[in-house]
């Protein structure tokens, strides 16, 4: 098959480092000299526009903290809205010097950005350079270098250096960033909250993390104990804050022992905890007082949904995990016999069960059969049927809908048609077909607009190793990289802006510049075979839940067992993977799983 279409993978591959971003990376933006690379919007509009153009002659020559650097004034301004107006786009005096001093940006980051674009030296980005690089790339609005520096430092991001990154995005309008490390702080708000750094949170900061839904904790007592530990921090200015601050805590969800706890402390030698309860009792919040009600008071966290058993028995057991507490529970089985290689995914608190492969009688057909279980519920019913029946598909949720794509028909052809459905909608809608159809492949959606599928076998049979994108916005399918390793029937899941793959390894693709990364650490333990848990396990599904991965697979050894593994990125490596239940409480084989969200109530 003729696979010129795709392009080449980009690496990256870290090093163990010290530094804030605990990993030292060296990553190699490629721009052809030949070629000039200009990016068109963001994440769901196209990568690059690619032109070839001689490399023009100098006309400006521009002076930076004591530094020369010949320039030409309308290659700069193609790929800066700063030198656009700095050279067209008014009357300025700079419109007609053949000699510039630029002030506001440092000569040895501007002398490698000019490189990048006059020449097309990669841009080398590192753990020393990469704030310097990004600083001088908003200064100058040269959007890509910027971006791919953003891009950089999201794959750096840890539960150890969210909070600076936060701010450094906040600071320098890196929405992308901003976002990723704001998810890792409010999935890991136990572990942030021990840092040193949590104490140095403005009053602002720290209300939008306490006000959110999805803010992940065991218990509510932890999220109280951290406005303590901040306010002690300095209590005499921040004191006055407590009330405000207090009132976003989740009183109704404090446990007996916290409260217990809080009045025996406060009453004894800790004079400051005293003095903040005597100001709670005074001015309960009113969220907080007697006899009220909320219809949402617990905050929104996520479960993980297993289907597991054989196809030919009566039924399929559905089991449900839950991360906070680390209990399994037994739900709504699935009533269907002979049903296989049907596609599973989540659309907020509903699980669907779309297509497969049954039997009638003596002959097995695809089928365009959909099933949903409401988690709220615990209850299955049918689904509007697909316009397209089909097996070994995937499925994905994207911006509150449901996505199907690819797939075999009835006696083996693949189908590139993709269909679409929103909980409560009758009928399935249509959507531009795949760029190239696939069956047993992966899906994820990723933000609110965007699906991708990886790998998978294309129509000759062979392992496709395009990552196809669908803007679900635009209805547009891109082939946006090629992975590094192709595999079918492997696991992809949604995390934080970037997609990560488990099969034959752990990769992260950041998926705004196709770049892949390796995760470092990411081999896990020795799995007493001379291999590793990642590298030889076989998993049959990979979900994102409260801000990490959660890997299932069957060991090997005198019997199949199932089991369940955690893989945290943003975790030091050497705690990245790790096994959290070695016998998972459900049959084999593992069907599929998927997350749904689910928010608690009180009365």
């Amino acid at each position: 098959m003729d696979r010129s279409f795709l392009p080449a993978p980009i690496f990256f591959f870290p090093a163990r480092g010290s530094s804030i971003f605990r990993a030292r990376v060296t990553c190699r933006v490629l721009i052809p000299s030949q070629l000039v690379v200009s990016c068109q919007g963001g994440r769901g509009g196209s990568l690059f526009t690619v032109m070839e153009e001689a490399a023009p002659a100098t006309d400006v020559v521009l002076e930076v903290g004591g530094g020369l650097f010949p320039a030409n004034r309308g290659a700069l301004s193609q790929h800066s809205r700063y030198f656009q107006a700095l050279f067209f786009g008014g009357p300025f005096r700079e419109r007609c010097q053949k000699h510039i001093r630029l002030h506001g940006v440092e000569a040895e980051p501007f002398g490698v950005l000019l490189s990048c674009i006059q020449t097309g030296i990669p841009l080398a980005i590192s753990r020393t350079n990469v704030a310097s690089l990004l600083e001088a790339a908003d200064f100058l609005a040269l959007e890509r270098p910027k971006r791919c520096c953003e891009a950089f430092l999201e794959r750096e991001l840890r539960v150890d250096n969210c909070l600076g990154l936060m701010a450094f995005a906040e600071r320098f309008s890196c929405p992308w960033l901003f976002s990723a490390s704001r998810g890792v702080a409010l999935t890991h708000f136990e572990e942030v909250a021990a840092l040193d750094e949590m104490l140095a949170l403005s009053p602002e900061s720290l209300s939008a993390l306490m006000r959110s839904d999805w803010l992940f904790v065991s218990r509510e007592d932890r999220v109280l104990e951290a406005l303590l530990r901040w306010v002690n921090a300095e209590p005499a200015v921040r004191e006055k804050h407590f009330l405000n601050l207090v009132a976003l805590v989740r009183g109704p969800c404090l446990s007996l022992p916290c409260l217990d706890r809080l009045i025996r402390d406060g009453t004894g030698n800790n004079v400051l905890e005293a003095r903040l309860l005597r100001k709670l009792n005074a001015h309960l919040p009113q969220s907080w007082a007697p006899g009220k009600r909320g219809p949402c008071a617990e905050r929104g966290h996520e479960d993980v949904l297993v289907l597991a058993g054989r196809h030919d028995h009566e039924q399929q057991q559905l089991l449900r995990f839950q991360p906070r507490t680390g209990a399994w529970r037994n739900c709504a089985p699935l009533l269907r016999r002979n049903l296989t290689q049907y596609a599973v995914a989540a659309v907020g608190d509903l699980l669907y069960v779309t297509g497969g492969f049954t039997r009638e009688e003596w002959t097995w057909s695809p089928t365009d059969g959909v099933l949903s279980y409401s988690s709220w519920e615990d209850r299955w019913e049918e689904g509007p049927p697909l316009r397209t029946a089909r097996h070994s598909h995937c499925a994905a949720g994207v911006g509150g809908r449901l996505f199907v794509a690819g797939g075999a028909l009835d006696g083996g052809p693949l189908t590139p048609d993709v269909e679409s459905l929103a909980p409560g909608e009758a009928t399935w809608r249509s959507a531009s077909p795949m760029a190239r159809p696939v069956e047993r492949a992966a899906a994820a959606g990723v933000g609110s607009r965007l699906l991708f599928v990886v790998g998978g076998l294309d129509e000759s049979g062979s392992v496709c190793p395009a990552v196809q994108r669908l803007d679900t916005l635009a209805d547009a399918w891109d082939v946006v990289a090629r992975s590094p390793l192709p595999r079918y029937d492997l696991c992809a899941a949604a995390l934080n802006g970037g997609l990560f793959t488990v099969g034959g390894g752990a990769l992260r693709l950041e998926t705004d510049t196709g770049e892949w990364t390796p995760l470092e650490g990411g081999e896990g333990e020795e799995d007493g075979q001379g291999g590793t848990r990642l590298g030889r396990g076989f998993f049959k599904a990979c979900v994102a839940a409260n801000g990490r991965l959660y890997l299932l697979g069957q060991r090997q050894g005198n019997s199949q067992r199932p089991n369940l593994l955690l893989l945290d990125p943003y975790l030091e490596p050497p705690l990245r993977c790790r096994e959290l239940d070695p016998q998972v409480p459900c049959p084999l084989p593992i069907q599929a799983a998927a997350t749904v969200r689910c928010f608690g109530t009180w009365h």
